[in-house]
């Protein structure tokens, strides 16, 4: 072999610093706030952050605080697989938010539904929060902004009004969840009794998010009965044609991490040339993505004709096809796959389609949640049917705290099938960065612009979409920031 040829890895911890950054370390961000600090526009807003605890982040807060929030009126609720204590002890120390705003009491385990777990979670913590603040002000003094992920909440809300008008059955929506999370239809009544009194403003981040809107008309009527909508952060301009890129730098330095540097319990291997791969989505993330896993970049993972591309829209397909890829469109084929990533939003490869994976496949989520594949099933599956099974070892493993690991399932108790990190994202592996922070100052600038959107937003009383775009203004400032510089 050349020597010249040879690839010296660098371990990734070397070369992505593992520290929170600030806002002045987020030069668009900057001037964003700068432009309206004096106005101080969330003086009187309780803020709810249900979102990842990232580097970049911190420079998120700093901004809300530079507009007038107060530390004790930030609350913290991450998804569990994002949850991270270096994050929370920064913000505690520079920022003298309380700990007890934090909520992550109740902790999750492989052996849960994760969707089911996360709804009964926010509905339980949006119980706790209303309940703290309404000790110290009253419902008509509150003013609540939820960010990013107003979709989540929105969903919780739309089953809030299904339980109190009796057509759902609450113990039938907390069936399976910690038993912390249980609550009684009185104090769902309560609660959205003191909902339908405050003024609620809401930011949305992620595709994921406007999935639960579109799939679930119940979240509509439950925006119009509070008069809120959604600042829709997904759709933009800069999220669509900017931050992709940074998605798939991100995930090829996670792929780099668990083909060399993760611990035993995550370690994959690195594919083979002959090793055949399977990208399910191909929206912005998901052509990013393409792009990551045959860009000559030194990693190598595949070659152009290696991979092969499925997507429900057939305007998607025909694009990856314009752009070199083979379209995979036969679910019966014969055919099968050495590694399937799924980046669509949803449940990408159903448990019927496991014909599809080959011995030693891997199952790998690119997604912003932990919904690509039906890992909960699986399980249900492996501890009663001769079809799917998984050994004693990670059955006990599944109720472990430690929940970033690998899940190993024998399908047909022939094919071996691993389940990267559990089923969730691979940019979330326990890290607190998993590319430089710094190169997200599109995300955080887009969540702060539509954050300052959403509070000059005026109540809305019609029935129309409740989606709103990002402000054309700041679209186009956001996206003009980050062009080449010509000289």
């Amino acid at each position: 072999m050349n020597p010249n040829e040879i690839v010296t890895h660098i371990p990734f911890e070397t070369r992505v610093h593992q520290q929170c950054i600030g806002l002045s370390d987020l030069t668009l961000l900057s001037s964003i706030v700068k432009e309206v600090e004096n106005e101080k526009l969330l003086r009187n807003y309780t803020i709810w952050n249900i979102q990842h605890e990232l580097g970049d982040m911190a420079a998120q807060i700093e901004a809300l605080l530079a507009l007038g929030a107060l530390p004790s009126n930030l609350y913290f609720l991450p998804p569990p697989y994002t949850h991270h204590k270096g994050f929370e002890q920064y913000i505690v120390e520079h920022f003298r938010v309380p700990v007890e705003n934090f909520f992550h009491g109740t902790p999750y385990c492989l052996s849960y539904n994760y969707e089911k777990y996360r709804l009964a979670q926010v509905l339980f913590e949006l119980n706790r929060m209303m309940t703290i603040e309404l000790t110290t002000k009253t419902a008509v003094e509150m003013k609540l902004l939820v960010s990013d992920s107003g979709g989540c909440f929105s969903e919780a809300l739309a089953y809030l009004y299904e339980i109190d008008e009796g057509r759902l059955d609450p113990n039938q929506l907390f069936e399976n969840v910690p038993v912390a999370f249980k609550m009684e239809r009185s104090d769902i009544s309560l609660l959205l009794s003191h909902l339908g009194s405050i003024e609620i403003r809401l930011v949305e981040k992620t595709s994921r998010g406007l999935i639960k809107y579109a799939d679930q008309p119940n979240i509509k009527k439950a925006l119009c009965r509070i008069g809120t909508s959604i600042i829709d952060v997904a759709s933009s301009q800069p999220k669509r044609q900017i931050e992709p890129t940074l998605i798939g730098e991100a995930c090829l330095n996670m792929l780099s991490y668990l083909f060399y540097d993760a611990p035993k319990t995550l370690r994959i291997s690195k594919p083979l040339e002959s090793h055949k791969c399977l990208l399910l989505g191909y929206g912005a993330i998901g052509q990013a993505i393409a792009h990551a896993l045959i860009h000559d970049d030194g990693l190598n993972i595949f070659s152009k004709d290696s991979v092969k591309v499925w997507d429900r829209d057939p305007s998607r397909c025909q694009l990856a096809q314009q752009e070199g890829f083979e379209i995979f469109d036969n679910w019966k084929s014969n055919e099968e796959f050495d590694y399937v990533i799924g980046c669509t939003g949803r449940c990408s490869l159903p448990i019927s389609s496991f014909s599809l994976l080959r011995n030693n496949a891997y199952l790998i989520s690119v997604s912003s949640g932990a919904v690509e594949f039906p890992v909960h099933e699986m399980v249900q599956c492996a501890l009663s049917d001769t079809e799917i099974s998984i050994s004693s070892s990670n059955i006990d493993e599944l109720a472990s705290e430690d929940i970033h690991r690998n899940i190993e399932f024998r399908i047909g108790n022939r094919r071996k099938v691993t389940v990267v990190n559990g089923g969730m994202p691979i940019t979330f592996l326990g890290l607190l960065n998993p590319t430089l922070p710094e190169k997200f100052d599109i995300t955080v600038s887009c969540v702060i612009a539509a954050s300052i959107q959403a509070v000059r937003l005026h109540p809305q009383t019609n029935e129309g979409n409740r989606i709103i775009p990002l402000d054309a203004t700041y679209s186009t400032l956001i996206c003009d920031w980050f062009k080449p510089r010509v000289e």
